[in-house]
C-alpha cells in the first residue's frame, strides 16, 4: 500500500513548486507571442509591425529535420531465448505508433523544447489514471502518450535535477461530476473545490487565443474544477490534490499506488546542454529572441524611410509651362526653356548603413540559431559547390546532436509504452510480418518464394518472456527523417548501378578463393546505411527464380561467355562498369546547375555574335 504522507505539507510544497515555475512560464509566453505573430490573436494588428518572423522561420526549418515519420523501434536483448519475443514486441510497438500517430506527439514536444522543455506522459487509458477524463480517441486499457503543457507542470521546488525531484505532476481542468462519480474520491472535498478560474490564467500561453473571451459560460456548462495529479517516487504513490493556488486542504482528493515504469510517467526533452545545479534548461528561443526583435525594429525603420522617399520639382513661378513640358517629356525628347528655372529635389529614403546592419543581424541570427537557412534550402552563403558542402557539414554537427537528443527522448517514450505492453495481463495486439523478417530471428529455413508471405501474429500475455529490464529499446537511425524525392531517386540509381554489381563481383571473387560471402546480407546492410531498405528489400525475393534455374538445367550446357577477369577488376579498383555519381548529392546537384547555366550563357553569346 501507499505510504502515509502529510497532506497539507505536500500541497504547500506543490504551491511553492508552481511559484518556482512562474518566471520560466512567463518568459515562455513572451517567446510564444513573438512566434505566432501579431495576426494570431490581436484584435487590432498594424501592418508592418513584425515584417520578419525569424522565430517562426527557425522552428519551421528545424522541426522537419528531426521528425517527419513515426519512429521504428529496435528491441534487443542479451538473452538468446528472448529474441523472438523482443522482435514481436518491437513489431507491436511499431504498429501502435502508427495507429496513434506518435510522431505528432513528438513534434509537439520538440516545439515545446524550443520555448522551455518538452514533456510527455505515458500510461494506460482509464486504468492507471487518477481520473478517467482525457483523450476520447484512446480506447480504455490502451497505451497512450500525450504532451503536458509547461504552464501546468510542477516539480519539487528545491530539486536540482529532474531525476531527483521528490514529486512531479501537472494541473488538469476536469468536470466536477467525474470526481463525484469516482467512489475512491473524497466527495466532501470535491464539493468544496472552487470553479476553474485560475488567478494567473492571463499570464499563460493559452491566453493568447482567449483575448476578450470569458470562459464563464463553459465553466457553468460542466462545472469545471482545477486539480493537480502528482507522482511521488519515494512513496510509489499517485495522488490527486486541489489546485494549491486556489485551495489547500487537510486531505487528498484521491490516493492510489503508482502503476508504471520506475522512471515515472514523464519523459523530458531538452535541446540545449544542462545548466549546473538547476533542473530547467536554457530555452533556445531565449538566445535568439533579442536578435529577432532587433531585426524587426530595423526592418520597420527601413520600410518607413523607403515609403517617405519622394522626388519633387522646384519650379520658378515664371516658367510653369516649361516645368509641365519637362514633366510630360519622354526619354531623349527636346524641351525648350531655361534649365535653371526647374530643379529636381529628392528626399532621403532607406539608408545603406541600416541595410548593412540588418544583413549582419540576420547573419548573426542564422549563426546563433544553428543555420536554419541552410536546412531550409533558402541560403547557403557559398560561391562554389565545395563551400556549400563544407557549410552543410558544419550545420549538421548541431543538427545531429539535437537529433540524437530527440531519438533518445523517443526511445524513452517507447520504453515506457513497452512496459505497459509487457505487464498488461489483457494485452492483445495484432500485427503482420513477412516470413523473411521472422526467419531472421527464429532461424527457420524458408524457400525463396515464401520470403514475402505475410504472417499474422498477435502479442499476448502468454508470449511474455523475462522482465522489462532485460530489453533495450532504440530508435532505428534516421527512421523519423524523410528523404527528399530527388535525393532518394539518385540513391536508388547509384545503388543499382554501383553497389549491386560491385557486391556480386566481390561475391564471385570470394567464391573462387573459397571465402564465404553472404550477398543478400551485404546488400541489406548497405541499403540500411543508405536508408533504402524499404525501397529495395524486395529486389532479391523472386518466387520464379527456382523455376528458371530448373528450366536452364533442362536445356543442358550453354556456350561459355566471357570469363571473369579478376585481375582487371583489381586493376580498376572494383567493378569495371561502375559509374561515378559523386558522394554528395548536394555537390552533384550544384555542379549540374552550374553546367546548365554555363551552357545557357554560351548560347546567348553565340546568338549575339
Amino acid at each position: 500500500m501507499a505510504q502515509e504522507i502529510n497532506e497539507r505539507k505536500v500541497q504547500e510544497a506543490v504551491r511553492s513548486g508552481f511559484k518556482r515555475m512562474k518566471r520560466f512560464q512567463r518568459a515562455r509566453a513572451l517567446f510564444i507571442r513573438a512566434y505566432v505573430g501579431q495576426y494570431y490573436a490581436a484584435d487590432v494588428a498594424h501592418e508592418g509591425d513584425q515584417p520578419l518572423n525569424m522565430l517562426y522561420h527557425t522552428i519551421r526549418s528545424l522541426v522537419p529535420n528531426y521528425v517527419m515519420r513515426n519512429p521504428t523501434t529496435q528491441v534487443t536483448t542479451d538473452i538468446a531465448d528472448f529474441r523472438t519475443y523482443a522482435f514481436m514486441l518491437g513489431m507491436a510497438l511499431n504498429n501502435l505508433n502508427q495507429q496513434q500517430n506518435l510522431k505528432m506527439t513528438i513534434r509537439r514536444a520538440i516545439v515545446d523544447s524550443f520555448f522551455a522543455m518538452g514533456i510527455v506522459t505515458t500510461g494506460l487509458s482509464a486504468t492507471d489514471q487518477l481520473v478517467d477524463f482525457g483523450d476520447i480517441r484512446v480506447d480504455p486499457g490502451q497505451v497512450y502518450s500525450d504532451t503536458v503543457d509547461f504552464d501546468e507542470f510542477v516539480i519539487d521546488p528545491s530539486c536540482r535535477l529532474l531525476e531527483e525531484s521528490a514529486f512531479m505532476g501537472h494541473r488538469m481542468r476536469i468536470p466536477r461530476q467525474i470526481l463525484l462519480d469516482d467512489e475512491e474520491c473524497d466527495h466532501d472535498l470535491v464539493m468544496r473545490l472552487p470553479k476553474s478560474e485560475h488567478p494567473d490564467a492571463r499570464n499563460k500561453a493559452a491566453a493568447l487565443s482567449k483575448a476578450n473571451i470569458s470562459e464563464q459560460e463553459m465553466i457553468e456548462l460542466q462545472d469545471f474544477v482545477d486539480v493537480v495529479s502528482l507522482y511521488i517516487p519515494g512513496a510509489g504513490s499517485s495522488i490527486l490534490v486541489p489546485d494549491p493556488d486556489q485551495l489547500i486542504s487537510d486531505g487528498y482528493i484521491k490516493l492510489t499506488d503508482y502503476y508504471g515504469p520506475k522512471t515515472g510517467p514523464y519523459r523530458f526533452l531538452t535541446l540545449t546542454q544542462p545548466v549546473p545545479g538547476n533542473p530547467f534548461p536554457v530555452a533556445p528561443v531565449g538566445i535568439w529572441y533579442d536578435l529577432a526583435v532587433m531585426c524587426n525594429r530595423l526592418m520597420r525603420k527601413q520600410m518607413i524611410r523607403a515609403e517617405n522617399q519622394k522626388t519633387l520639382y522646384v519650379v520658378d513661378p515664371s516658367a510653369p509651362d516649361q516645368a509641365e513640358d519637362m514633366r510630360e517629356a519622354e526619354d531623349q525628347e527636346v524641351v525648350f526653356g531655361n534649365p535653371d528655372s526647374v530643379e529636381m529635389f529628392s528626399s532621403k529614403g532607406a539608408e545603406q548603413g541600416t541595410d548593412h546592419t540588418l544583413s549582419n543581424l540576420q547573419m548573426w541570427f542564422n549563426y546563433m540559431s544553428g543555420n536554419p537557412d541552410q536546412m531550409a534550402g533558402v541560403q547557403s552563403n557559398a560561391n562554389t559547390a565545395t563551400q556549400a558542402t563544407i557549410l552543410e557539414g558544419n550545420a549538421n554537427v548541431t543538427v545531429e546532436d539535437s537529433r540524437g537528443m530527440v531519438y533518445d527522448f523517443a526511445a524513452g517514450i517507447i520504453s515506457d509504452r513497452a512496459w505497459y505492453l509487457h505487464y498488461d495481463p489483457l494485452i492483445d495486439l495484432p500485427f503482420t510480418v513477412r516470413k523473411k523478417e521472422l526467419s531472421e530471428v527464429t532461424g527457420e529455413f524458408i524457400r525463396p518464394e515464401q520470403y514475402n508471405f505475410p504472417v499474422q501474429m498477435r502479442l499476448t500475455p502468454e508470449q511474455r518472456r523475462g522482465e522489462h529490464f532485460h530489453y533495450t529499446f532504440k530508435i532505428k537511425p534516421r527512421s523519423m527523417s524523410a528523404i527528399d524525392p530527388l535525393v532518394l531517386s539518385r540513391r536508388i540509381v547509384e545503388f543499382a548501378t554501383n553497389v549491386v554489381p560491385a557486391v556480386i563481383t566481390a561475391a564471385a571473387a570470394a567464391l573462387q578463393m573459397g571465402v564465404p560471402f553472404n550477398v543478400q546480407r551485404a546488400i541489406t546492410t548497405i541499403a540500411n546505411q543508405l536508408e533504402l531498405s524499404d525501397e529495395v528489400q524486395d529486389w532479391f525475393d523472386d518466387p520464379e527464380f527456382q523455376d528458371r534455374l530448373n528450366l536452364m538445367m533442362m536445356m543442358g550446357p550453354q556456350p561459355e561467355g566471357k570469363a571473369l577477369n579478376i585481375q582487371g577488376i583489381r586493376q580498376n579498383g572494383g567493378f569495371p562498369g561502375q559509374v561515378s555519381f559523386g558522394a554528395n548529392p548536394m555537390n552533384q546537384q550544384a555542379q549540374e546547375l552550374a553546367g546548365v547555366a554555363q551552357t545557357a550563357m554560351k548560347g546567348s553569346i553565340r546568338g549575339r555574335g
